[in-house]
């Protein structure tokens, strides 16, 4: 059977979806260009069920149908401006599907599909290694109320479930409004888990462009989401733009302490990268995306190591301006770092790299050490992803790039 486009046909690209579940969609513009379009699987969320954005599924964007890749292809072959059409990031159309650990859940996740007054969470269910979760408030780092603390206690034990194959990722999302100073990693990620298993090879996190509805339809504020993805995949609500800095394998050390900020940028700054000529304007969202190279025979854990990973990264492309207490700053970072205060006050204050930007405390005394100040709210993706050891030290490579929706 050839691929089958529906136009203005929301009854009947729907009948397709109910008919043919195991089939392909490409969800492609009027004008047929390539860059915008992607290729799902049949059962991907972002293309069937209520419409999130309200709208109907076949209006702007069609729906080109069929049971195989191949049919597609050929469609698309005679049909299709530009590039090869990109696969989704969020059903990984034409991938193998990631193996989950275990088919009968334990411990709280005794049903794939929970609800209470406050939240919804189901999954992960066999075929399916996706957990997702919906609310109405966001799930705090501490002080938490009894329900948020039984919907982390559930993602917790249902993320447990997820065993990524090699090739594979976690893909944390978040959904719904943030506070402006609110970091997206923390969100969907620190406030609630490691991750060590579902994310044992790396983590890509993102703000998501709508709360999908939940298991029944309900609205709700908040939402979670986290997939096994292939590591090859891409931010689901955000586009590519133009790139800020990027970097090569810059060399970490032998260990990577439990101050990982400021040896991050240490290292960063002293090291060679690529930087835009045009600063970012400020308020636009960017991502960081860093690969990670542990030493051989070392276990790294993403999820503990993504925080000070990214927040050194972004600083390494930033500007401190106060000078009033930078003299006491410098001493402190010198007691911990391998460098005199004299060269970590002259490259804080070093305005060439800054294409995140200026901040007049990127770092700060708090108690007896420091605490940095980097402007992570407007990072709303990034991810985290290991590399192959190659000796005994630690070694990062990266970009940062202007993200569009």
């Amino acid at each position: 059977m050839s691929a089958q486009e529906f136009r203005d046909d929301d009854a009947g690209y729907l009948q397709w979806l109910a008919t043919h579940r195991d089939g392909f969609v490409i969800n492609i513009a009027r004008n047929r260009r390539a860059v915008d379009a992607r290729t799902h699987r049949a059962q991907c969320r972002t293309i069937s069920g209520n419409n999130p954005r309200g709208g109907p599924w076949t209006g702007p964007y069609v729906k080109v149908c069929a049971d195989t890749l191949a049919e597609l292809e050929h469609w698309a072959a005679g049909e299709v401006i530009g590039e090869t059409i990109r696969r989704c990031g969020i059903c990984a159309a034409g991938e193998p599907q990631a193996s989950v650990v275990s088919p009968e859940p334990s411990g709280p996740a005794e049903a794939s599909v929970v609800a209470s007054a406050r939240f919804r969470i189901r999954g992960p269910e066999p075929g399916m290694a996706i957990v997702e979760a919906w609310a109405d408030d966001y799930i705090r780092f501490e002080h938490r109320p009894a329900w948020e603390e039984q919907l982390r206690a559930e993602i917790r034990d249902r993320c447990r479930r997820l065993e990524p194959p090699d090739d594979y990722v976690l893909h944390a999302s978040f959904f719904g409004s943030k506070r402006a100073n609110a970091d997206v990693e923390n969100l969907a990620l620190y406030n609630i888990d490691s991750f060590s298993i579902a994310g044992r090879n790396g983590i890509r996190f993102e703000h998501g462009a709508n709360v999908p509805p939940g298991t029944d339809g309900a609205e709700f504020l908040f939402g979670y989401r986290y997939a096994i993805s292939p590591r090859t995949g891409t931010f689901a609500a955000w586009r590519r733009g133009r790139v800020l800095a990027s970097f090569d394998w810059v060399d970490m050390g032998t260990i990577l302490g439990d101050k990982r900020a400021a040896q991050v940028w240490l290292n960063l700054v002293r090291g060679s990268a690529n930087v835009s000529e045009v600063a970012r304007t400020p308020g636009t969202r960017f991502a960081v995306k860093v690969e990670m190279r542990p030493p051989q025979g070392r276990r790294a854990v993403p999820g503990d190591l993504m925080k000070g990973t990214l927040d050194g990264t972004i600083c390494a492309f930033q500007a401190h301006t106060d000078t009033a207490a930078l003299p006491q700053v410098a001493e402190r970072l010198s007691a911990m770092m391998p460098a005199d205060a004299t060269e970590i006050e002259a490259r804080l204050l070093d305005v060439r790299r800054a294409v995140i930007g200026k901040s007049s405390r990127l770092v700060s005394t708090f108690r007896e050490g420091v605490q940095w100040n980097p402007t992570d709210h407007d990072c709303v993706a990034g991810e985290l992803l290991l590399a192959e050891p190659v000796d005994d030290r630690w070694a990062i490579k990266g970009e940062i790039v202007e993200l569009l929706r």
